[in-house]
This record gives C-alpha cells, structure tokens and sequence, in this order.
C-alpha cells in the first residue's frame, strides 16, 4: 500500500474544472481499488509562512505499480490537463505506511 499526498490551490474561478478532474480521476482510482482516505481545505493554522496551499487530499492505493496503473490511465484519458490548468503550487508525493505507534515503542 502507498499513500498519495496532494496539496494545492485553486486559480481563480477553476474550481468547477478540478471538480470534473475529481469525478473523472476518481473513477480510475476507484477502478484500480485505490481509495480517497483524507481531503481537507481552508487550514485552521499555517506553522510557516512558506507558500500555503489551500487543499490536501490523500488518496490510498493498492502498491506503487497500481498509482502507476492510475497514472498511466489518466494520460490515456487525457485529463492531467484539467488539474494542472485548474490549479497551482501543486505537490504530489507517495508516501509508505509508517506504524508511528509501533515505531514509538520499539525504537
């Protein structure tokens, strides 16, 4: 399993676009058994004052090859376009499980 984190701004008035984005990249993501697990807006308190981004989502996937897979589809069906014209200061990273739990108490 990985985890993908997204964390974005809209650009003025393209916030229906990334919705049609959403509906379209969700399809995939849910085709290939991933899942949204997190989405969130409009932080309650910014720590840095570095460039802020607005939005997160946290979609869970399968394996990395399976993020490929939805990568791959999403090409196919051309609609990268509609979130990189949509939005800005967007970052995408995979991240592994980490049982922060387990890796308190055994160090």
């Amino acid at each position: 399993m990985v985890y993908a984190l997204n964390v974005f701004n809209f650009l003025e008035g393209k916030e229906d676009q990334y919705r049609d984005y959403s509906v379209k990249a969700g399809k995939i993501i849910y085709g290939y058994g991933g899942k949204v697990v997190a989405s969130g807006w409009k932080p309650r308190r910014r720590l840095h004052e570095d460039r802020g981004r607005d939005y997160f989502i946290v979609v869970e996937f399968p394996s990395e090859e399976v993020f490929e897979d939805f990568v791959d589809e999403a090409e196919q069906q051309d609609i990268h376009d509609l979130r990189e014209t949509a939005c800005t200061d967007y970052i995408w990273t995979l991240y592994e499980p980490w049982d922060i739990r387990d890796w308190v108490q055994n160090p």
